[in-house]
């Protein structure tokens, strides 16, 4: 495809981009571990940024009446990250689908070893019908060459939560509301993980979480997180809008002894 023809964005070339980050004590747990919504945070920073670096950030898209919107998270914590430590982040794009574009993570302790990992896929959004567009009909195809991935993409739907055995809900604040005008993706993580039973909250840590983003929702009303248990100590888990009952993300769980 050429890069200059009309509606498709072009790009510079960088093909990975790496950020330092420093752990906080407000994004840790009352363990002192680096929270899920925090370390899910990180990476957002730095997807926003290198794409900003290739052209294809969220004002030139805006500028379009488009932009970023998270589809698909898998995400994999192989050992705690404590409060005060520095971790650098690296990420690159890794390929694309019919409709998203795979973008991959690799998160490093100060000794270099990786302590966490993730695959993502992306979807342009178009903002005007709120549907997303093939990204080889709005981008560069050197915007998502064919590259390794940390984890292996996700290939299938996640499975129906079903019968729930808890639930919280959750009023959608300000504070939830991103930049496209609907909750941010790290608040469906958050809500999902405070689903889990006090028992795995004080004596398992998150090992790894899928989440499959189905709907938006706003501000305004609330949301019912539920969550049950799916076999060798993880949960399914479904956030539904509590007006209407419209499930708005799934997510799978693993855990391990702290």
């Amino acid at each position: 495809m050429d890069a200059g023809r009309a509606g498709v964005l072009s790009c510079r070339p960088m093909e990975r981009r790496r950020e330092p980050f420093q752990v906080h004590g407000y994004e840790v747990d009352a363990f002192g571990l680096l929270t899920a919504p925090a370390l899910a945070g990180y990476l957002q920073e730095v997807a926003g940024h290198h794409a900003e670096d290739l052209g294809v950030g969220m004002e030139a898209l805006r500028a379009r009446g488009q932009a970023w919107v998270l589809g698909r998270q898998r995400l994999q914590i192989l050992r705690p990250v404590v409060e005060g430590e520095m971790l650098e982040v690296e990420t690159w794009p890794s390929g694309a689908n019919r409709l998203a574009a795979l973008r991959d993570f690799a998160v490093r302790g100060e000794g270099g070893e990786v302590v966490a990992r993730a695959v993502t896929a992306w979807f342009v959004l178009d903002l005007a019908t709120r549907r997303p567009l093939r990204p080889d009909r709005v981008l560069d195809p050197a915007l998502h060459p064919e590259r390794e991935h940390a984890l292996p993409p996700p290939e299938s739907k996640l499975p129906e939560l079903g019968a729930a055995e808890r639930e919280a809900r959750f009023p959608v604040r300000y504070a939830d509301i991103d930049r496209v005008l609907h909750v941010a993706n790290t608040c469906y993580v958050g809500w999902a993980l405070e689903a889990v039973p006090e028992e795995t909250w004080r004596t398992r840590r998150l090992a790894s979480l899928e989440t499959l983003y189905l709907a938006e929702t706003r501000h305004g009303g609330a949301v019912l997180s539920r969550a049950a248990r799916a076999g060798d100590g993880g949960f399914l888990h479904a956030v539904v809008r509590e007006e209407d009952g419209r499930e708005l993300a799934r997510l799978r769980t693993a855990w391990v002894a702290r």
